[in-house]
C-alpha cells in the first residue's frame, strides 16, 4: 500500500513537472509580439473584427508569459495561439482596406462615367 502511494505521488511530481521541463517559448514568445506589432500597425485596431483578434493575442501573449517557466506546454501553446489570432487580426484589416479601396475605386468610376 505505500509503496503503491510513493509510486503514485512521483508519478504526480513527475507528470507536474513535464510542463515546466520543456524550454520556455522565449523566441516564439518574442516572434508572436512583432506579430502583434505588425497588426497594430496595420490597422486591427480600427476594424472590429481585426481588433478582436488582436486583443485575444495579447490577452494570450500576457497568460503565456505569466505561465513561462511554471507550465513552458501551455505557454507554448498560447504564443502558438496569440500568433495565429495576430495574423488574423492583420489579414482582417488587409482585407478591410482592400474592401474599401476598391469601392472607392467604383465610386471613382461610377464618377468618371458621369453617373
Amino acid at each position: 500500500m505505500v509503496m503503491q502511494m510513493a509510486k503514485a505521488a512521483i508519478a504526480a511530481i513527475v507528470l507536474s513537472a513535464c510542463g515546466a521541463s520543456l524550454p520556455a517559448p522565449s523566441d516564439d514568445w518574442a516572434a508572436a509580439q512583432a506579430d502583434v506589432g505588425r497588426a497594430q500597425s496595420g490597422g486591427a485596431p480600427s476594424v472590429p473584427d481585426a481588433k478582436l483578434h488582436l486583443q485575444l493575442a495579447q490577452e494570450d501573449l500576457q497568460k503565456s508569459k505569466d505561465l513561462m517557466d511554471k507550465d513552458n506546454k501551455r505557454a507554448a501553446s498560447l504564443v502558438a495561439l496569440a500568433r495565429v489570432e495576430a495574423q488574423l487580426a492583420l489579414s482582417l484589416a488587409k482585407a478591410a482596406s482592400a474592401q474599401d479601396s476598391a469601392q472607392q475605386a467604383q465610386q471613382d468610376l461610377q464618377k468618371a462615367k458621369g453617373n
